[in-house]
């Protein structure tokens, strides 16, 4: 349990601080891009740009799905000390 709770934990401040990056870029985050999806529908699509596309749908998701491996490896680390 103590695990999930770690690997949680760390994907959800690696999402917090992302957002906080790609902000004072001006990349599209996920809840931007969900707010105009719903407030203009399809031509959200047409107001990305490439940065946008790139960050939501490969850098994101590579980023938090890197959290995660070093949440577990850091989480071996620390139930593996003796």
């Amino acid at each position: 349990m103590f695990k999930i709770y770690l690997i949680g934990t760390i994907i959800l401040f690696t999402a917090i601080i992302l957002n906080v990056v790609i902000q004072r870029f001006g990349i599209m985050g996920w809840y931007e891009f969900l707010n105009k999806l719903q407030g203009i529908g399809k031509i959200t699509f047409t107001t990305m740009v490439l940065a946008d596309y790139l960050w939501l749908f490969v850098g994101y998701p590579l980023c938090l799905g890197f959290s995660s491996y070093l949440g577990e490896k850091l989480c071996d680390i620390l139930l593996n000390f003796k």
